[in-house]
């Protein structure tokens, strides 16, 4: 039996901790939880009498015997406590983003790489959705062929202004290190990578549009890829029944992902066969299609009761019993990280073009001077 931890028991680190108290991941059991807020402390320990309560997470490492702590606090600390786990000899699970900065990222990279017995994650449960999946095996397969465009565009995540009147360490460069991308969009250009890859660079354009706030929720990025592939990234924060699409539009065929519907389309001759042997001035291939669903089931379990990322705490329980390996290594937390910090880079300098690797030093510089303007304007 897998014996967890969560450190930080707010919006989500409840959900984990609740999901491995009652059971709902096999092989896994929660054994102590830890937060700076007694009050959080108390209201847990009221419902769930057996498990530890701790306020201080080096003692909790100290005292309790752990194999793996769930990192669940605001972004900044990620790096630092991450690393404090896997000092103690444990295994750590952090949620996203990976840091702040991707010089901190590198940091917590390195030392689980000098620490090879020790497994290190990152919450990435989109990955588990069996949409994007399907897309990553086709796309691994060549099944697409050589990629010619992408398109993502994310416009479903509104936020008001009563939201941000909340408060808390959200929607600031001090208390979050960013808005719309570093929060909700994460997960998307995780997605993004994972299928398509890095792109070489990226030029962007990011503002804050009807709203009282310091961070942006209105970003546009155009993306460039080795072979002359372009995507355009949409992400909009003050859109009412937004859009989520990604499309991947190859060679060989296309997919079209939305947020519960997948299309694949299989086209029986590819754009290069049909440049090379048409007569006409138009082309055309005939294809197959098909469909996929998130699936209701799924819904109901993931969205409504449990929460996608009861999957990635199952596949870390299940790697550290070595029946599988990881979907979501903490390594790869850095790239969507990379693109993240490149956008505000390009975005906030006169919308110049930024290549990667991203320049680290440089980009610390960059949010150093948002942070003190933040300060200073309150």
């Amino acid at each position: 039996m897998i014996r967890f931890a969560v450190v930080g028991i707010g919006r989500m680190g409840i959900i984990h901790a609740r999901n491995l108290a009652k059971g709902r991941v096999k092989g896994a059991t929660l054994v102590a939880v830890c937060d700076t807020d007694p009050e959080k402390l108390e209201k847990f320990q009221t419902k769930f009498k057996s498990i530890c309560v701790y306020d201080n997470h080096k003692k909790m490492l100290a005292e309790a015997k752990l194999d793996a702590v769930v990192v669940a606090t605001p972004h900044y600390s990620h790096v630092d406590i991450i690393c404090d786990v896997l000092r103690a000899g444990v295994n750590a699970l952090s949620e996203k983003p990976a840091a702040v900065e991707v010089g901190e990222a590198t940091k917590a990279i390195e030392l689980a790489a000098s620490l090879p017995h020790l497994k290190y994650g990152i919450m990435y449960n989109q990955r588990t959705n069996r949409m994007y999946a399907y897309a990553k095996k086709l796309l691994d397969k060549g099944a697409l062929g050589e990629i010619k465009r992408v398109t993502l565009t994310i416009t479903d995540w509104y936020r008001s202004q009563y939201y941000y009147n909340m408060g808390g360490w959200r929607a600031s460069w001090n208390g979050e290190g960013g808005g719309l991308l570093i929060n909700q969009c994460v997960h998307q250009l995780d997605i993004l990578q994972w299928l398509a890859g890095m792109p070489e660079g990226l030029t962007a354009w990011a503002s804050t549009v009807n709203r009282n706030i310091t961070v942006e929720n209105d970003v546009v990025a155009v993306m460039d890829y080795q072979n002359g592939a372009k995507c355009v990234f949409t992400a909009l924060g003050h859109e009412l029944n937004g859009t989520n699409l990604l499309e991947i539009a190859g060679d060989k065929g296309r997919i079209s992902i939305g947020r519960f519907k997948m299309r694949y389309y299989s086209f029986t001759k590819s754009e290069k066969e049909v440049n090379a042997t048409t007569t006409r001035g138009y082309g055309w291939s005939a294809f197959k299609r098909k469909a996929l669903t998130y699936g209701f089931k799924n819904a109901c379990n993931e969205l409504r009761c449990m929460g996608q990322q009861v999957n990635i705490l199952r596949n870390f329980t299940n790697c550290l019993l070595e029946k599988e390996e990881l979907i979501a290594p903490g390594s790869e937390g850095i790239k969507a990280l990379s693109i993240i910090n490149a956008i505000y880079m390009s975005a906030y300098q006169g919308n110049k073009r930024v290549t990667f690797p991203l320049d680290a030093d440089q980009y610390h510089a960059l949010l150093e001077e948002f942070k003190k303007k933040e300060k200073d304007c309150k």
